[in-house]
């Protein structure tokens, strides 16, 4: 299936979140990677993706209007103020989009490792049903416990999915999964969650190990192994 144009095709980079789970003096998307701060990573990747024409960041509301973009992006960067929760500061950022747009690419800010063609795989992915998302399938044994942490089973890993973002969806479809989950008092983890509880088939598509959201200490070692394995592709 052909991929939209650019021009067609907007982000909403969602980076409103405090991190809570990296302690420190400025959230997550703040702190510095090798040298540089997580969320200027994840806008060169986002804005250097020719597949995409216009870029909405959502941040928290004391951040967005005095943040400043790291220089010579390709494309311009336009901030928001974020909501109370993921699926709020999305709604914000989707409403900024320009008229023109048709498909949305949402992308977490602390993903600052997003690999080259990967968005592509998912706009192609979302052709098909009008929504999906990068991810991967589980390598490990799953068990589900009791509240006492005891297992009560062992689920089948070939059905099992590890989300990650890109999630890409046909604007009209993601506004009304959002709408829906307003007008309904539901919180989704993700906006597949969201698209899903509307009917929608949302597509998986094989993600990348390197593409993880920065979320402990260890994520942030992690990220800069990944960078210093392959200094080309993390320049930015």
């Amino acid at each position: 299936m052909s991929i939209p144009s650019a021009e067609k095709v907007g982000a909403v980079v969602p980076a409103a979140g405090q991190g809570a789970r990296l302690p420190g003096p400025v959230a997550k998307q703040f702190r510095l990677l090798a040298g540089v701060p997580v969320l200027h990573r994840t806008l060169a990747r986002i804005a250097g993706d020719r597949r995409i024409g216009h870029l909405v960041l959502v941040l928290p509301p004391s951040e967005w209007r005095s943040f400043e973009p790291p220089g010579e992006l390709p494309l311009p960067v336009h901030p928001v103020a974020g909501g109370a929760r993921r699926q709020d500061s999305v709604a914000n950022g989707v409403a900024a989009l320009p008229d023109e747009v048709e498909w949305v690419v949402v992308h977490d800010g602390a993903r600052p490792l997003l690999p080259a063609g990967l968005v592509e795989a998912c706009l192609a992915g979302a052709r098909e049903t009008g929504a999906c998302i990068a991810a991967l399938p589980i390598s490990d044994t799953v068990k589900r416990a009791d509240k006492e942490s005891f297992q009560r089973e062992t689920l089948p890993r070939d059905e099992l999915w590890l989300a990650q973002t890109p999630q890409v969806a046909r604007r009209d479809l993601l506004v009304r999964a959002l709408e829906t989950a307003a007008a309904g008092g539901v919180e989704g983890t993700d906006e597949a969650a969201l698209l899903e509880a509307i009917g929608v088939r949302v597509k998986l598509v094989p993600g990348s190990r390197m593409n993880l959201k920065i979320t402990t200490p260890e994520d942030m070692a992690l990220a800069e192994a990944w960078l210093a394995r392959a200094p080309a592709e993390g320049a930015v």
